[in-house]
């Protein structure tokens, strides 16, 4: 992993085998982004779990997938979550077929490399409860 701070804009550069979720936190943290936005991730993501959330039900429908997928687009934000940073993000995969599965993302493994920009806000997002999930909010 390499990561690399430009005035407002971060980007990390995550390796092979690398769990995503972790060294993006570490990232975050070490560099104190609380709120942003996620500019892009382009690369591969294999054994990750997507999800969509089932409004009747109120719970994410869950799906995991082992094969390693290009990951074709990625965007969200990062807010804070009682007092960690939290990133919400949506993702479009392509795999062998160059089929699109996508969603909300809950886990990954980097396969071979994922490339990352995102861009720290000067305003305060947070998480607070909401009726069905944690909304966002502005502070």
């Amino acid at each position: 992993m390499i990561c690399k701070k430009d005035g407002e804009y971060l980007f990390i550069r995550m390796d092979d085998g690398e769990d995503f979720y972790e060294i993006l936190y570490k990232v975050l943290k070490k560099e104190g982004i609380f709120s942003g936005i996620v500019i892009n991730a382009i690369g591969m993501l294999k054994d990750f779990e997507i999800g969509w959330f089932n409004m009747e039900k109120i719970e994410y429908e869950r799906e995991k997938i082992s094969v390693p997928h290009e990951l074709v687009s990625t965007n969200g934000n990062v807010s804070d979550r009682d007092g960690e940073p939290f990133a919400h993000l949506h993702v479009a995969l392509a795999g062998p077929a160059r089929n699109i599965v996508g969603g909300h993302l809950f886990s990954a493994k980097v396969c071979n490399t994922v490339e990352m920009f995102i861009k720290k806000l000067d305003i305060n997002l947070y998480r607070k409860e909401g009726k069905t999930f944690r909304a966002i909010d502005v502070r």
